[in-house]
């Protein structure tokens, strides 16, 4: 896909975040413990995340299937679509942002793929996605047959619907996967924030969830971590440690 730059306008207001509660402030918290440097965030909505990332002293690289959304006027901007190639050279990244995206691809797996290649050696790459694995998902399925987050998938009316709409729930052990597949090293689980719903069940919920799957289930310290257990957002980082990893 060949890279185009759109011309910016003088926006009457600034980039405001399109996700959920206090996700920014928690992926800034992590990055900025880390070494400035050349962060592609896609996608990146409005601009919110790189602006803020830019006044860090990130150098940014927006990407988005919709341009009109875009907010900033200053950085870089290319219409990007992250179910085609990615138009970067390899190894041209510090950092990829993917904030509440991959569950809307068609393709996860491709998503990592591009990731890993545009990635650096050492270099990080942060997902977040709704976390349909903590209990109120859980139980969200066993009386209502979808996860929350998920609940109506129907065809839309426009492009834009579609692109907004949650099309792969991406439970973390398909995230892990994905990730260790293609180079990845998990270095921290976090979450925007822990829901409140169905707590008077915790106390007896936790238990015999911890109980069952820690019977023969080698990533139970991954599972049983209080993020994914009651995490509304899940948050995930992981550094780039294979770079050849396994070829499809």
């Amino acid at each position: 896909m060949r890279r185009r730059r759109r011309k910016r306008h003088q926006p009457s207001d600034g980039p405001v975040a399109m996700t959920g509660p206090h996700l920014h402030e928690r992926v800034l918290r992590i990055m900025e413990g880390y070494a400035r440097g050349k962060v592609l965030d896609a996608p990146c909505g409005q601009g919110a995340l790189a602006s803020r990332l830019m006044d860090m002293g990130f150098q940014v690289y927006c990407g988005d299937r919709d341009p009109d959304w875009f907010r900033l006027t200053s950085g870089h901007f290319h219409i990007l679509d992250l179910n085609d190639p990615f138009p970067y050279r390899n190894g041209a990244f510090d950092w990829v942002t993917c904030v509440e995206g991959i569950e809307h691809l068609e393709n996860p797996h491709h998503l990592l793929r591009e990731t890993a290649r545009v990635l650096k050696p050492g270099g990080r790459v942060l997902i977040t996605t709704p976390n349909i694995m903590n209990i109120k998902s859980r139980l969200y399925f066993l009386l209502r047959s979808y996860t929350n987050n998920f609940r109506y998938i129907q065809q839309p009316t426009n492009q834009r619907e579609l692109l907004a709409l949650h099309v792969n729930p991406i439970p973390f052990v398909e995230l892990k996967y994905l990730l260790n597949r293609n180079g990845f090293s998990i270095e921290q689980i976090s979450c925007n924030r822990y829901t409140r719903k169905y707590a008077w069940l915790m106390p007896f919920l936790i238990p015999v969830i911890r109980s069952f799957t820690r019977r023969k289930n080698r990533d139970a310290r991954f599972l049983l971590k209080r993020q994914l257990l009651e995490g509304d957002i899940l948050i995930v980082s992981a550094v780039k440690v294979d770079t050849h990893p396994i070829a499809q």
